[in-house]
């Protein structure tokens, strides 16, 4: 079994989440996505989206904010949970 874990994990897609975060420094999780060797996918926290991507940068422009808001891509520590 754990050579089964060791390719899963060799695998494993990276994960990122798109956020936004406003002026008065509030940060809403705005989709979530995974990264691939060669593309990306990512699709947003309502579930309404979801977008096949060439890079995971790429999501940020799909990511709809005011213009005084930033958005950014945040990996995923799998180590964190």
């Amino acid at each position: 079994m754990s050579d089964i874990r060791a390719i899963v994990a060799a695998q494993a897609p990276r994960l990122f989440a798109t956020v936004v975060t406003n002026q008065s420094g509030d940060t809403t999780v705005v989709g979530w996505g995974m990264e691939f060797p060669d593309s990306a996918y990512m699709i947003t926290a309502n579930g309404r989206n979801q977008y096949f991507l060439a890079e995971a940068e790429n999501a940020l422009m799909y990511v709809r904010s005011d213009p005084d808001a930033a958005p950014d891509l945040v990996w995923v520590d799998p180590a964190a949970r």
